[in-house]
């Protein structure tokens, strides 16, 4: 009874954002249509496969585990639990809205995230998939992880998607392990101390991946080249960004020069590490964009005529400076992202009508990123069954993001967890960007 009431409240949140009624009722189980079940394919088990070694250990000094998957079970019907943080204890009283207009910014995220869910079980609805889903609001105290896992709720669930944050994170990622379930972090990058899970999958790349990728693109690139590593000592997640690039050794051709930037670094100091004469390639591991500002705006202020090839942090894409004519004129700015939501293509064209007509607007990340974990998930259910892990590389039919889920090792060569590696790249110049 608590999962029918739970959907029904979530219906009415949802219906805050839109005019129209969507195209299927949210509180309903989905897709309903008969239709053939696959055969099971003799999935025997099969061995993790090994994929490269983790970024930061020399792989001469590893030997990983081994480890096998338990076989994968084949149903007419799947269970999806889905947890996000609505705030509905707050935003529903009596069944009715307690907020008219825009609704608080702390539940929109996961509310979003809900209004993928729903255009994606829509969606599968029609295309006959056999899969019931349920919305656990994890802000509530009745629905929070902890109280589902004591009221044995999640004991039938094929699979789990959490909107959560990382204090959620480990009791959900405790039970997926010892329950053989899958649990997919959708929208945190943090690993939140998980170790040994082959059943725990965050699907925003870490910090230490956005900081390989820019190193390994550095040393692709910028071969034989110095390069000026910003660092902020006192700022503990700068710190770990900063140590994280100088993980990065193998193959490394050019020369790094550390600057300390606690402080503003002076002109006179910074005049000794570039040129005018040649482009001067920067890496700042700096997670405050508004303090990022201040180090980019140095750059023109105190070298004008110099040319500057700045690689920035993920955080930096909600800096509204690089979408400003002139703002950084002598700086192209590079940044990692952890998905690109192309509205152009055949698939967006198609969310953007569906999440209109539902909705009223055009969707915005996390309403993508809600319909495109739901989308490929249940199609890897289908196909594969409970244990879908051995073939995750099947990701043909995500609608926007082409995931890279790799499993990650310790340096005993044991397992930690399972990371999607794939980033986008953004190139910012001149207001305007491209995207590779």
């Amino acid at each position: 009874m608590r999962t029918r009431i739970s959907l029904i409240t979530v219906f009415i949140v949802l219906s805050l954002c839109h005019a129209d009624k969507a195209e299927a009722q949210f509180w309903k189980h989905w897709f309903r249509r008969d239709e053939p079940v696959p055969k099971p394919a003799g999935h025997d088990k099969k061995r993790l496969d090994e994929g490269p070694p983790r970024r930061d250990e020399p792989p001469r000094y590893r030997r990983r585990q081994d480890f096998e998957y338990p076989y994968s079970e084949k149903k007419t019907r799947y269970r999806i639990d889905v947890l996000a943080p609505l705030y509905l204890d707050e935003l529903v009283k009596d069944n009715k809205p307690a907020y008219k207009g825009r609704i608080p910014e702390k539940a929109s995220t996961g509310t979003e995230f809900c209004q993928g869910i729903q255009l994606a079980a829509d969606t599968l609805n029609k295309l006959g998939f056999q899969v019931d889903v349920y919305i656990h609001d994890a802000a509530s105290t009745q629905e929070a992880p902890e109280a589902l896992i004591r009221s044995r709720v999640l004991d039938k669930s094929d699979l789990i998607i959490g909107a959560i944050q990382s204090p959620q994170i480990p009791e959900v990622a405790q039970y997926a392990k010892k329950h053989q379930v899958n649990f997919i972090s959708a929208a945190s990058p943090s690993d939140a101390g998980v170790t040994g899970n082959p059943y725990f999958t965050i699907m925003q790349p870490t910090l230490q991946t956005h900081c390989a990728a820019i190193m390994k693109r550095l040393q692709k690139q910028y071969k034989n080249t110095t390069i000026a590593v910003y660092r902020r000592s006192y700022v503990p997640l700068d710190e770990s960004a900063f140590n994280f690039l100088m993980d990065i050794d193998e193959g490394r051709s050019n020369r790094v020069v550390k600057v300390l930037c606690n402080k503003i670094p002076v002109k006179e100091t910074l005049a000794q590490v570039f040129s005018p004469d040649n482009v001067n390639v920067v890496v700042m591991a700096v997670m405050d964009v508004a303090y990022a500002e201040q180090l980019l705006a140095q750059l023109h202020d105190d070298f004008p005529g110099y040319k500057f090839e700045v690689y920035g942090m993920p955080s930096w894409r909600s800096m509204g400076e690089l979408r400003k004519p002139d703002a950084f004129p002598n700086s192209v700015i590079h940044l990692t992202a952890p998905a690109y939501f192309d509205l152009t293509t055949q698939q967006g064209r198609y969310l953007s009508d569906v999440c209109y007509k539902a909705y009223g607007s055009k969707p915005g990340e996390t309403v993508c990123r809600g319909y495109e974990t739901l989308f490929w998930y249940a199609y890897l259910l289908r196909k594969y069954g409970t244990i879908f892990n051995p073939d995750i590389s099947d990701n043909g039919i995500v609608p926007f993001t082409r995931y890279d889920i790799k499993h990650q090792w310790d340096t005993n060569g044991e397992i930690l967890y399972n990371e999607n590696e794939h980033v986008y790249w953004y190139r910012y110049q001149d207001a305007s960007y491209m995207v590779e």
